[in-house]
């Protein structure tokens, strides 16, 4: 055999496959309405453009693994900005590219953690990539179904004892990804009481934290995210590509226990993840900003208050999400979802179904809120037309 078990028989990447179908129509000259990507249609704010292009230097060096002074700061001043929570008060940070690359690589650091636990524990529908690196780094990947009659709400005092015993690490990720569903703090409380009581690790995916209504800055709530409460065994995950546009420049950080922390420093040393310093040093604005952030959120808002009224009354959506860009919607009339976004594909509309985003859940479809407010109607009526018939 030439390669590795894992690698044979890894299924194709979701988001592959929906670009695939998107440059097969656009082969064929038919205009494009892409709801399955998460990549937003919005311009970079232009200091973060302008930052970039001033600090490409004549001669490249390598880059700062941890971070680059002027962007370690942005960062915990954003921190205790957000979460009141300030440097060497048990909390250490590293930056990150993106952090897809970070929840793929931190499976390596606990497998085999505290007496050689190997499972991992995480959302399913959710990001597959929590599957996949647990994979890698041999381990043993165990999905949690969550679903709308627990309002896809993380329980994981629920799962079966041998599991909870020989669980190395908990993936949360709220707001939810596909879901867009928000956990409440006296839920997050139960899950860092289990998380303590178990001896389990606490990741948090918090991708989605900054994008949730605008209605919510007149007040001052936002979602939460664990770090607002503990340091001990626990470690978050935050992202500049929903937040501030930058999916192609791969920005992010970790933020987490003092004790984990380095270990997990001289870890990512080793395995080439350093930023470009241009990046950072344009990273470093997108932290320290908040307008440009809440503009975003308007135009997500705006972008699901014109694509649910569709949904709504073609019955595929009940409630309106508070977070996130997605909606997640019943498939209509007991359709297969594989073959329902593939037959909207043939129409130009193109989404995700439920069977990609999860491990084997059927009947829903995820809309990303991507495309500009022309074509979110024009595809909106697309379906319509489409389901009428």
């Amino acid at each position: 055999m030439s390669l590795n078990e894992v690698t044979l028989n890894l299924p194709n990447y979701p988001m592959e496959e929906l670009a695939k179908i998107r440059q097969r129509l656009i082969d064929k000259n038919q205009k494009v309405y892409d709801f399955g990507t998460g990549d937003p249609k919005i311009p970079t704010w232009e200091p973060i453009r302008k930052a970039m292009l001033d600090a490409t230097t004549s001669i490249s060096q390598y880059p700062s693994s941890s971070g680059c002074p002027e962007l370690v700061k942005a960062i915990w001043t954003y921190c205790e900005r957000h979460f009141k929570v300030q440097p060497k008060k048990g909390l250490d940070i590293l930056a990150t590219n993106g952090s897809k690359e970070a929840i793929f690589h931190i499976s390596l650091n606990l497998i085999g953690r505290a007496g050689g636990k190997k499972i991992i524990a995480y959302p399913d529908p959710g990001y597959p990539v929590y599957r996949s690196s647990c994979l890698f780094a041999g381990g043993t990947p165990y999905p949690i179904e969550l679903n709308e009659a627990n309002g896809f709400q993380t329980e994981p005092w629920k799962l079966p004892k041998d599991v909870q015993d020989n669980c190395a690490a908990l993936w949360i990720n709220y707001p939810h990804n596909p879901t867009g569903a928000l956990m409440e703090e006296s839920h997050l409380h139960k899950i860092i009481a289990w998380c303590k009581e178990k001896d389990v690790v606490l990741l948090a995916d918090d991708c989605y934290l900054d994008i949730y209504s605008p209605e919510w800055d007149k007040t001052g709530q936002r979602p939460v995210t664990p770090i607002m409460f503990t340091h001990e065994n626990v470690i978050a995950f935050m992202s500049l590509s929903k937040r501030s546009g930058m999916t192609g420049y791969r920005s992010g950080f970790i933020i987490g226990d003092q004790k984990l922390m380095p270990a997990i420093a001289k870890a990512r040393a080793n395995m080439g993840v350093g930023t470009p310093t241009a990046i950072q040093k344009a990273a470093a604005v997108a932290w320290a900003d908040e307008d440009h952030v809440a503009e975003r959120r308007k135009i997500f808002a705006k972008r699901i208050d014109l694509a649910y009224p569709y949904l709504h009354k073609l019955g595929m959506i009940d409630t309106k999400p508070s977070a996130t860009f997605y909606l997640w919607c019943k498939v209509p009339n007991g359709q297969d979802d594989v073959e329902f976004c593939l037959r909207l594909a043939e129409l130009g509309v193109i989404a995700s179904p439920s069977q990609w985003l999860s491990e084997g859940i059927k009947g829903f479809v995820r809309f990303a809120l991507v495309p500009d407010d022309k074509d979110t109607i024009e595809a909106m009526e697309i379906i319509a037309k489409y389901l009428k018939k």
